[in-house]
């Protein structure tokens, strides 16, 4: 099973995630997190390359749905700054 799942959002998920956080790359250009639970984002604006050792390398840019699981260390390599609306689910 892949750790990082990316596909286009629906309608209902773009119209849904109003109401999520945001949260926003700033201007750098690498971000590293490790996922302590699982969390899912709507890419509002911004491109970005989320390396791990337990997946592909996974391209983002607005609109799409992105599930990150539990456990995954990710490197993003930002190539536009990044507005994400997530929650923990």
């Amino acid at each position: 099973m892949s750790q990082i799942e990316r596909r286009e959002a629906s309608g209902a998920e773009r119209e849904q995630c109003r109401n999520w956080e945001i949260w926003e790359s700033g201007d750098t250009d690498r971000f590293e997190y490790s996922y302590d639970q699982d969390v899912q984002f709507v890419v509002q604006r911004g491109e970005a390359v989320i390396h791990s050792h337990s997946n592909p390398p996974v391209a983002i840019s607005p609109g799409n749905h992105v599930i990150i699981r539990k456990g995954v260390e990710a490197v993003w390599k930002i190539s536009s700054p990044i507005v994400n609306r997530y929650q923990y689910i």
